[in-house]
C-alpha cells in the first residue's frame, strides 16, 4: 500500500514539475516581449528627449540674442541722454494728439476654439478729419457741391 501511494505521489510531482517548465517557458517569452517592447519604447524617448534639447538650446540662444540686443540698445540710449538728446519725444505715449481714437477702438472677437482674439484699429488724425471732428460737433456739416 506505502508502494502505491509513493508511485502516485512521484507522477504528481512529475506532473507537476512538468505544469512549473511550462510556466517558467511562458514566462521567459513574456519577459523577451517586453524587454523588446522596452527597447522600442527607450529608443523613441531618447529621440524625443534629443529633438527637445536641441528644441531647449535654440530657445537660449534665441533669448540670449535679445538680451545683447536689449542690452545695445539700453547703453545707446544711455550715450544718447549723456549727450543731451531727448529720446522720450518721440515714443508713442507722446503722440496721442496724432492718434485718431474714435475712428478704431479695441475688439473682441470669441473663435470657435474658445480663445479670445482681441484686434486695435486706429488712424492717424490728418488735418482735414480734426475739421470734420469740429463741424460734426457743432452741426456745421458741410454740403459737397
Amino acid at each position: 500500500m506505502v508502494k502505491i501511494a509513493r508511485s502516485a505521489l512521484c507522477k504528481d510531482l512529475k506532473t507537476i514539475i512538468r505544469i512549473q517548465e511550462k510556466i517558467i517557458k511562458a514566462r521567459d517569452h513574456t519577459f523577451k516581449i517586453y524587454e523588446r517592447v522596452l527597447k522600442q519604447i527607450s529608443s523613441k524617448s531618447l529621440i524625443k528627449l534629443e529633438a527637445m534639447e536641441q528644441q531647449l538650446e535654440l530657445a537660449y540662444k534665441d533669448r540670449n540674442t535679445a538680451i545683447r540686443r536689449y542690452n545695445a540698445l539700453h547703453q545707446l540710449g544711455e550715450m544718447a541722454e549723456g549727450m543731451g538728446v531727448d529720446l522720450t519725444a518721440k515714443l508713442p505715449e507722446n503722440e496721442k494728439v496724432k492718434w485718431d481714437l474714435d475712428y478704431g477702438g479695441v475688439e473682441a472677437k470669441v473663435l470657435e476654439s474658445g480663445r479670445t482674439a482681441y484686434s486695435a484699429s486706429s488712424r492717424k488724425k490728418s488735418k482735414s478729419s480734426i475739421s470734420q471732428d469740429y463741424q460734426k460737433k457743432n452741426g456745421k456739416v458741410k454740403k459737397k457741391e
